[in-house]
């Protein structure tokens, strides 16, 4: 999830964060990247930036730190 830290405030793909997570093309669902997703918020949560990551509804997510 680093290519989401690295372009705060910029709209990151579903499928783009797919291609970065499994750069060996296997076959994952977008449900996957979620999964990923909300592990992440729940460890950002721990350190008090629960609400870092956005969806954006139907495109990907957004960091905002």
């Amino acid at each position: 999830m680093h290519r989401l830290a690295a372009s705060p405030g910029r709209v990151q793909l579903r499928d783009q964060l797919m291609d970065r997570l499994y750069a060996d093309h296997r076959i994952v669902t977008g449900r996957t990247v979620d999964s990923r997703v909300k592990n992440l918020r729940r460890k950002l949560a721990e350190v008090g930036g629960e609400d870092w990551i956005r969806s954006v509804d139907g495109v990907g997510y957004r960091f905002d730190a």
